[in-house]
């Protein structure tokens, strides 16, 4: 009887695993200094005279832009090489943000937040995950991205309320520039070139061998855009993205101006649920390989259901069982937070493992625009009625599960 041979584990060498940490940081950064925007945002478009509706609008602006540019940016770096085009994207977001400090209109606030989202640059960083790891470690290598992101903007929403509260709702764009600056600067020393042991992509390759890799061959993006099992994984991620982006900036607003909570204990209470979150996707990152990306998605999604069910009733509106409802819905969606990204993975290798970063980007295209779509759909909704935005996360959640169950296979 022949028995099946378990994958060696891969292990990293040095330069690897301090090039992953340069990568995990420069992720971790970039969402302390979304946490901390998402802070003191609400006193911000207060004090310009501005309303829920335009609340939304900044956020989702700054996800439309990201959602255009993911795709070239994510795809010139397969082309080009990961490290020069990190390094320009990542210039223009910080940029963007420095000029969002100097805003003093609504409407200056919403062009600069547009240059900030130009600099669409995460794709680049989970496909520097994605050459560093092989396939057998993809599971890992996304959840330990999920992780940096989550832990990232637990750190932002510990120092945003102070940061608005103390220093001036201005600074949080100020802060989060040089936060962004850092790990420019830092990801660009440790990132040298592309020429690694673990790094499939290589700056220093010639033109004649860019020529000859499937990376530059056409017939084999068109054939990983119109494969179904990637479209639907780019369809389910996206509906995550929409909730995602949409509750926490619509928790913060709910918070502060329906509760009447401060900037500092709203950080607490935000602490609180992203800690559990934040738990959650560590945890699905250690099991992911074993239970099955599928299995961990469809339990997230049937989580989500059975707390949100509750939303539909008066006694919800009560501000500790509001938490409580909001930190479950948080765990469903922290399970299937890698596990998406996860199968994504996997459907583009199956294609062609070198259009790891043009894959990557043509989701986080969709999923950018989903998450602008998001708090602006959502902060309309809730214009309405506090509850409304949670009848649709109901909703959509419910239709992502349907399309788990019956269409995904892994």
């Amino acid at each position: 009887m022949s028995k099946s041979i378990k994958p060696k584990v891969q292990q990293l060498g040095r330069h690897s695993r301090v090039l992953l940490f340069a990568v995990l940081l420069a992720s971790a950064l970039r969402s302390v200094g979304l946490s901390i925007v998402d802070l003191g945002l609400p006193s911000f478009i207060i004090e310009l005279e501005s309303s829920l509706i335009s609340y939304g609008i900044v956020i989702g602006i700054f996800s439309i832009m990201q959602s255009i540019f993911q795709f070239p940016i994510a795809a010139a770096s397969d082309r080009f090489g990961r490290r020069m085009i990190a390094l320009i994207a990542m210039c223009v977001y910080i940029i963007g943000t420095f000029l969002c400090f100097f805003a003093y209109s609504i409407i200056q606030l919403i062009l600069f937040r547009a240059i900030q989202g130009v600099g669409a640059y995460t794709s680049i960083l989970q496909a520097i995950v994605g050459d560093i790891y092989g396939k057998e470690q993809h599971g890992k290598g996304m959840g330990l991205y999920s992780l940096s992101f989550n832990i990232g903007y637990f750190g932002g929403i510990i120092l945003g309320g102070y940061i608005a509260s103390y220093l001036g709702f201005r600074h949080i764009f100020s802060i989060s520039g040089f936060l962004i600056l850092f790990s420019t600067i830092f990801l660009m020393i440790i990132f040298k070139n592309n020429k690694n042991a673990n790094i499939e992509q290589n700056e220093d390759q010639t033109t004649q061998e860019n020529k000859s890799t499937s990376t530059l061959n056409k017939e084999n993006i068109f054939e990983l855009i119109k494969h179904p099992q990637f479209n639907l994984t780019i369809i389910i991620n996206s509906l995550r993205w929409f909730l995602f982006g949409g509750i926490v900036a619509y928790l913060i607003w709910v918070f502060q101006e329906y509760y009447g909570i401060d900037e500092i204990t709203t950080s607490y209470i935000l602490i609180l649920i992203v800690l559990i979150y934040v738990g959650f996707v560590f945890l699905s990152s250690k099991i992911i390989d074993k239970q099955g990306a599928k299995r961990m998605i469809l339990i997230g999604q049937i989580i989500a259901l059975a707390f949100g069910f509750w939303f539909f009733f008066e006694f919800a509106k009560i501000l500790v069982i509001f938490i409580t409802l909001s930190i479950a819905i948080g765990i469903g969606l922290a399970l299937y937070d890698p596990a998406g990204n996860t199968i994504l993975l996997d459907k583009i290798v199956k294609v062609d493992e070198n259009l790891k970063g043009t894959g990557i980007g043509f989701n986080n295209t969709i999923g950018f625009f989903s998450g602008a779509l998001g708090p602006i759909f959502i902060c309309w909704l809730g214009e309405y009625d506090v509850f409304y935005p949670f009848y649709l996360i109901f909703a959509l959640i419910a239709v992502a599960f349907i399309l788990t169950w019956i269409f995904i296979k892994e």
